[in-house]
């Protein structure tokens, strides 16, 4: 499964199970700035997140439980001044040994020679659910000014469109005879 952090810097991300009993494992992370800077494109650019992962390694496969909270800096879509949103999110995921791909997407398969798992993208994925799909600040928080400013652009509203497209009309005073009949029933 590719990753958007291949290649990148993520060593603090990384759960080593080889040579752990089988068991419960608990981890925290801090997830900062940083960890979101090391992708080309992300929504989020600023972040203050606190990571807890239930890591559990059983004989035939691994488990892992991410649960996340904190802050992000987003835009927002209605004025496009940034703003924080307080966000939580939790998966869980099934590390199996194997080849191949699974067809879950909550089961990811692993080789039998792997000796660590980078949770990196499991954090990156909660995180983006955990953001609703519209992002505006609370209610009266929005930038008025900018939002004025929007609004002196806005395209007219369909309405208008019509009725100027009506007054052109009115200028071609023949009506076609075969619609003059509909002009009757109005």
């Amino acid at each position: 499964m590719p990753s958007y952090f291949d290649g990148m810097s993520k060593s603090e991300y990384i759960i080593r199970f080889s040579g752990l009993k089988e068991g419960v494992y608990n981890y925290g992370f801090e997830v900062g700035n940083a960890f979101f800077e090391q992708l080309d494109y992300s929504e989020i650019e600023k972040a203050q997140l606190k990571v807890k992962a239930v890591f559990e390694k059983k004989e035939t496969m691994l488990m892992l439980n991410i649960e996340l909270e904190g802050e992000v800096e987003l835009m927002c879509d209605k004025c496009t001044d940034d703003f924080n949103l307080l966000v939580s999110g939790e998966e869980e995921l099934i590390y199996k040994f194997g080849e191949g791909e699974s067809d879950d997407e909550k089961i990811i398969i692993i080789s039998h020679n792997e000796i660590e798992i980078d949770i990196s993208q499991p954090i990156y994925e909660v995180t983006c659910l955990a953001i609703p799909s519209k992002r505006v600040h609370p209610e009266g928080q929005c930038n008025e000014e900018m939002l004025n400013a929007m609004d002196n652009y806005l395209m007219v509203e369909s309405d208008e469109v019509d009725d100027s497209a009506d007054d052109d009309s009115d200028d071609n005073d023949e009506v076609d005879p075969r619609w003059a009949a509909l002009n009757k029933l109005k």
